[in-house]
């Protein structure tokens, strides 16, 4: 039982790099349709890990990451539903730093 708990624990953090990988790819490409829920599959899988995750600081490394991921699934939102096809605050990607305000494009 414990072996099938640990298996699907780290299943969980895998899932969810594997799905923030594809968000940042279509992010990064502008495909915000197909971003947004990568990024919401991404955050329920982080979420489930951290329901098992034992370690303080491997903890806060996951909720500043998740943070970040939401806060860009929330820009992303927006753009959706205002129906703009140009790029949100943050310049079209999730790995950037700050809040993305008053940045441009490059």
């Amino acid at each position: 039982m414990l072996l099938i708990v640990c298996a699907t624990y780290r299943s969980f953090k895998e899932q969810a790099i594997e799905y923030v990988k594809q968000a940042v790819q279509e992010d990064n490409a502008r495909n915000y349709a197909k971003a947004f829920p990568l990024y919401m599959n991404a955050l329920e899988y982080f979420k489930a890990h951290m329901k098992y995750e034992k370690n303080p600081k491997i903890i806060e490394a996951i909720m500043t990451k998740f943070t970040e991921y939401m806060r860009r699934a929330e820009e992303i939102r927006v753009v959706l539903d205002e129906g703009r096809a140009g790029p949100a605050t943050s310049g079209g990607h999730a790995g950037g730093e700050g809040s993305g305000e008053g940045r441009s494009q490059h």
